[in-house]
């Protein structure tokens, strides 16, 4: 069941006024071209979750810009509690230039994931990236092979999904497929897909990273934006909240 949802933020001076207990940053809105700059959330935040940024570096330059030991490094300086490895992401619309097949795609992922949790002192996040059921499988078999598995597993590519019964199904296979003692955390998760009961039970948790293309620019109309969706999400919580104690009652 989803007991977090982490506030996906932007590197930018409205961070800071963001009053919510868990946030995600994603390296790319951290990185300046050379360097990540400084990271100022609210002081109320209680846990970090830092993405790599994949999908973005994919847009821009065609692959990562960093290294993993940058990233660990990063991870280090902002003390987050969730780092999630350089992964691959399987979108069809990704850019493709260097690894054009999900498998590749997947391949590489497990690459980065070895070179990541080699290095100790931060907590990986490994993540299950695919398109396809049997892909997302795929990559769980060579997660397994590779003694890759994690406290906390993310799956990738679903953050631009439009059907809700395709993410069921994926995120229904992978929880089935994975060790019970494999938290799961959905990046990106539609609100539309979290008012669906089966994919709120096999999740621990989520992150607003689907919405954040559609905030406005000006800071004040951002403010009002992301106060309105932080309602949406509490209204979801306590939807479930609600189906849970009737479940009880009954």
């Amino acid at each position: 069941m989803v007991e977090k949802v982490f506030f996906a933020l932007e590197g930018s001076g409205t961070d800071k006024k963001i009053d919510w207990p868990y946030v995600l940053i994603s390296a790319a809105t951290l990185w300046t071209g050379k360097r990540f700059k400084p990271f100022r959330p609210h002081q109320n935040v209680r846990e970090v979750f830092l993405d790599s940024g994949g999908f973005s570096f994919f847009s821009r330059y065609g692959k990562y810009p960093y290294t993993c030991l940058q990233l660990w490094r990063l991870a280090r300086k902002l003390n987050a509690n969730y780092v999630a490895v350089m992964d691959y992401p399987c979108e069809p619309g990704v850019n493709r230039e260097r690894y054009k097949t999900n498998i590749e795609r997947i391949e590489r992922t497990i690459e980065n994931g070895m070179k990541c949790l080699d290095l100790d002192g931060v907590n990986w996040v490994m993540v299950v990236q695919g398109y396809t059921v049997d892909e997302y499988l795929y990559a769980i078999d060579r997660i397994r092979e590779q003694g890759l598995l994690t406290d906390v597993m993310a799956i990738g590519t679903l953050c631009q999904r439009r059907s809700i019964s395709a993410a069921r199904e994926a995120i229904l296979a992978i929880r089935k497929e994975l060790p019970r003692w494999v938290k799961l955390h959905g990046f990106g998760v539609d609100l539309r897909f979290l008012k669906d009961p089966a994919i709120f039970h096999a999740l621990y948790s989520t992150d607003t990273g689907a919405w954040k293309g559609f905030m406005p620019r000006k800071e004040i109309e951002k403010l009002q934006y992301l106060e309105k969706y932080k309602q949406k999400v509490l209204a979801v919580l306590e939807f479930h909240s609600a189906q849970k104690s009737l479940v009880e009652v009954i």
